[in-house]
C-alpha cells in the first residue's frame, strides 16, 4: 500500500508543469504557516485587522508575479470544465 507521500508525488508527478509549480507554491505557502502555528498563541483580533494584515503580507510577497497575460488567466480560471466522475 502506498503512503500518502507517495501518493501526494504520483498525483503531482501526472500535472502538467505549470499546476505542479502551483502545487510547490501552495506547498511552500503551508510550510510558512508552520512556525508561526507553533511560536505564536492565538490572538483575539478582529478578522478585518486580520484580514488587513494578510493582504499587506500578500501585496509584499508578489504572489502573481508569474502571471504574464492577466486577462488570459482569469479566462482560464473562469472556464467551465467538467466535474470529475460526472462526464456529460
Amino acid at each position: 500500500m502506498a503512503t500518502i507521500t507517495q501518493q501526494i508525488r504520483e498525483d503531482i508527478d501526472s500535472l502538467p508543469p505549470e499546476m505542479q509549480e502551483e502545487a510547490w507554491d501552495f506547498v511552500r505557502f503551508l510550510k510558512s504557516k508552520l512556525p508561526k502555528r507553533k511560536l505564536k498563541p492565538k490572538e483575539n483580533i478582529p478578522n478585518g485587522t486580520q484580514l488587513a494584515q494578510l493582504m499587506e503580507e500578500a501585496a509584499g510577497k508578489n504572489l502573481f508575479s508569474r502571471i504574464k497575460d492577466p486577462v488570459a488567466w482569469q479566462r482560464e480560471i473562469r472556464r467551465d470544465r467538467p466535474l470529475p466522475g460526472r462526464e456529460a
